[in-house]
């Protein structure tokens, strides 16, 4: 394991159900023998990590590492908020789809690596209602199959668990009618699956925004209308393979801010977390964070960046 050229303040957000993943603890005492000093945090119940995240950044911590899944580094990005220290990953969870998509490695030594003798690079984050993300939110099929994928589930399955729960949810297929309102454009829809992307891939690595970057200011809003039910599965494989964009029945456009308004709520999926709302406002935040990822080409074009 690197150690790095100077001597770091590290906050380790651990998510409450990967605080025993083998070799963390070693990994600590290895950080701390090197002279790094380490504030380990595990997390209880939600809202721990962004808080945790807060207090330690006000003490002084130049990063936060958010060990766990996309929730969990989702609240370290809205814990991050308005400082400048930089956010590594730790790829814990079931999908880790922005961690996936970034080239982060799986191993934990390895991602400690990037983070300790890597400099960090400034990418777009998106905001829903406020609230930052990361990755994709999507509303329809893929966001109710994710609000009903179990953490049993998850831990059985891996990120297959969101793929068989979005499959039975096919049976039930239905429309819901939204408004979509940008800058200079607006139209209505009876959609089954909509996306606002500040990376590509969600749900273990479905492509829904292909053509999202982290560093273009914009979001990606794909929009998928009422189908058969048989055309909608053909578009679905499609999505995995990011080949969808030019399909009829698909809306596809590239936007600063989306309005999303509908009768009755919401159900979305942001960062793999279920949000509900009457009115959903999306806006991209240029260049706003400090993350480590990979730098070299591979990962580079496989990545947003």
């Amino acid at each position: 394991m690197a150690t790095g050229g100077h001597r770091r303040r590290l906050a380790l957000i651990l998510h409450g159900e990967r605080a025993f993943t083998p070799g963390l603890r070693d990994l600590v005492a290895r950080l701390r023998e090197a002279g790094h000093a380490v504030f380990p945090r595990v997390t209880w119940e939600s809202g721990d990590a962004t808080r945790f995240t807060r207090e330690l950044v006000a003490e002084g911590v130049d990063t936060a590492i958010a060990a766990g899944g996309d929730g969990t580094v989702n609240e370290v990005l809205n814990g991050l908020a308005g400082s400048d220290a930089a956010l590594g990953i730790l790829p814990l969870g079931t999908a880790n789809d922005f961690a996936v998509q970034a080239g982060i490695p799986s191993d934990i030594e390895a991602a400690t690596d990037l983070v300790l003798s890597g400099e960090p690079l400034r990418i777009d984050t998106a905001s829903l209602n406020g609230r930052r993300f990361l990755n994709v939110s999507t509303g329809g099929v893929g966001a109710e199959a994710t609000a009903e994928t179990s953490s049993e589930a998850k831990a059985a399955f891996g990120s297959v668990a969101y793929a068989l729960n979005a499959l039975r949810r096919l049976r039930g297929l239905s429309a819901r009618r939204a408004r979509f309102e940008g800058p200079d454009w607006s139209f209505e829809a009876d959609f089954l699956v909509f996306a606002v992307g500040n990376a590509r891939a969600t749900g273990g690595g479905q492509a829904i925004t292909p053509a999202a970057s982290v560093r273009d200011g914009l979001l990606d809003l794909c929009v998928v209308e009422d189908m058969r039910m048989l055309d909608f599965a053909r578009i679905s494989l499609l999505i995995g393979r990011g080949e969808h964009v030019a399909q009829d029945g698909v809306h596809y456009l590239r936007t600063p801010r989306v309005r999303v308004t509908a009768d009755g709520p919401l159900l979305v999926n942001v960062d793999g977390e279920p949000v509900e709302a009457a009115a959903l406002e999306y806006e991209a935040h240029g260049r706003d964070l400090r993350i480590y990822l990979p730098r070299q080409e591979g990962a580079a074009r496989a990545a947003p960046v």
